[in-house]
């Protein structure tokens, strides 16, 4: 049976950036939350039920941040299969997150609205894709070269 180990020979490509990504998402997500319940980002009521389906996410988001900040430790101390895992997870909650939303959108005819109304909401969809993806093509690249 052919087992995954950590690789002496494969060395994770990007993994400063995957660090960044992985800390800037955990940091920026909390804070942004910490700024919304202290009022400092206050959301407006773009559709109806907007603000009840926003205050929604705190808790989903609070996913992303651990798995992210585990990823991003788990980068700075080389423990590749530990970021592997976590980074996995941190993309399917991300995408997950951009496809509840942009669903939420194209539900409420949000996505019609010009960017400077949604445009916040647009930029995360876009990160969350983004990031995710890379994350999933970085750590499928990885179990690639070590589950041979």
């Amino acid at each position: 049976m052919n087992m995954c180990r950590e690789s002496k020979r494969y060395t994770m490509k990007y993994s400063k950036t995957i660090f960044g990504l992985g800390a800037f998402t955990a940091v920026a997500t909390s804070l942004y939350w910490i700024l919304y319940f202290i009022g400092v980002m206050p959301v407006d009521e773009i559709v109806p039920g907007y603000i009840t389906w926003f205050e929604s996410f705190p808790i989903a988001d609070l996913w992303i941040v651990v798995t992210s900040a585990l990823l991003a430790f788990a980068m700075k101390t080389k423990r590749d299969n530990m970021a592997v895992v976590c980074g996995l997870l941190t993309a399917s909650g991300m995408i997950f997150l951009a496809l509840n939303e942009l669903g939420f959108s194209i539900n409420t005819g949000m996505i019609l609205m010009p960017l400077s109304v949604t445009g916040f909401d647009f930029a995360l969809k876009i990160y969350c894709l983004f990031v995710g993806t890379f994350f999933i093509k970085q750590f499928s690249c990885y179990i690639k070269e070590t589950c041979k």
